[in-house]
């Protein structure tokens, strides 16, 4: 009976995509301090574990400490994978994580250190509705816009696999959009890039 109710509702993958140069931040923006979460990888990392994704990866561009990007006392651990090229782009950074799972997933979700502060109700609403569906995309949308985390289904990562990495994920991604699920929240945070130092201190400042 349990087998029956694992194959019904799996637990998902959370994949963070942390693989940028942090050019225009001019550090690297994973162990950025914040509070609370300790840094803004802590803070996804904590968003995404108590919204019960598992595993979670975290893919760089080089070994980052991630015990030091998540000082929340927890028991789960958090896989890291390295890209060894992240001049290809996203997508390779997002099948470097994928590649490192145990094995094909069925649905992946994906979210990126740059987008910090989806809250932990956000991120369950967009499980919720991928479970009740199982869409190919699932998506966060405020004030009429998509932010992250988002959701893809595997026959949404298999396109995706077949993508010019040059044009990257939005037009397969937009070649879905008919057959995917919107999900409306209240939560500016799915919205809120942190690319910046001027970015990164407006953040502080309302957190303090």
């Amino acid at each position: 009976m349990s087998a029956l109710l694992d194959t019904q509702t799996p637990r998902l993958p959370g994949i963070v995509l942390a693989a940028g140069a942090s050019s225009r931040m001019g550090q690297t923006k994973a162990l950025l301090p914040i509070h609370p979460g300790g840094t803004l990888l802590g803070r996804i990392l904590a968003t995404l574990s108590d919204a019960n994704l598992d595993p979670l990866m975290v893919v760089t561009r080089a070994h980052i400490d991630i015990a030091a990007g998540w000082v929340d006392s927890r028991s789960q651990a958090v896989m890291q994978t390295i890209n060894p090229d992240p001049s290809r782009g996203q997508l390779s950074s997002l099948f470097c994580g994928v590649d490192a799972l145990a094995g094909p997933p069925q649905a992946i979700l994906m979210t990126l250190v740059d987008v910090p502060l989806p809250r932990v109700e956000t991120v369950r609403a967009l499980i919720d509705a991928w479970q009740r569906t199982r869409a190919p995309l699932v998506r966060p949308v405020h004030e009429g816009r998509h932010g992250h985390p988002v959701i893809f289904g595997d026959t949404l990562l298999r396109a995706l696999r077949l993508a010019d990495p040059l044009d990257g994920a939005r037009p397969v991604v937009r070649s879905f959009a008919a057959r995917g699920v919107d999900v409306v929240v209240d939560d500016p945070g799915v919205l809120q890039d942190i690319d910046t130092p001027d970015e990164y201190r407006r953040l502080i400042q309302c957190d303090d």
